[in-house]
């Protein structure tokens, strides 16, 4: 079972003591270590929009304190922002639009398909019919025959 939780991450105080161009790889490094020590898990995951928050001002400024939500499995923490960006929100919008078209052309073909079996079954069901009262018309005039001799 899952269990989501909240973090205010402070990353300030830690990507302070290094050389600016460390500072974004520090600050994911303690993420990752606050997350180990308060999730107890023996594996953090970062998720897309939390690298690329910590990423968006480039390795001289990352962000001060960072909100996030914790998901975790088992011995895996999956750690992604409490609020997505615009720009996730949009992706997240296109490729469910994406899924919904490709369920109705889904449906459609699965139509499609019932309606040929159904002609399909229905054309034998005929020619079934046609050679039984054929089967049917000749012995009824062999007994005919029969019956007249």
């Amino acid at each position: 079972m899952a269990e989501e939780k909240l973090y205010t991450i402070p990353l300030r105080n830690e990507w302070l003591k290094v050389s600016k161009w460390r500072r974004a790889k520090r600050a994911a490094g303690t993420l990752r270590t606050f997350l180990i020590r308060h999730t107890k898990a023996k594996k953090v995951r970062i998720g897309r929009w939390l690298n690329e928050e910590i990423w968006s001002q480039g390795a001289h400024n990352p962000p001060g304190r960072v909100t996030v939500k914790v998901t975790k499995d088992k011995d895996v923490a999956t750690a992604e922002l409490s609020e997505l960006p615009a720009k996730a929100k949009r992706i997240a919008e296109a490729t469910q639009k994406v899924l919904k078209k490709k369920e109705s052309r889904q449906a459609k073909t699965e139509e499609k398909q019932k309606e040929e079996e159904y002609k399909k079954k229905k054309e034998e069901e005929k020619k079934a019919l046609e050679q039984a009262k054929q089967y049917q018309a000749k012995v009824t005039k062999s007994q005919e025959i029969a019956m007249h001799k």
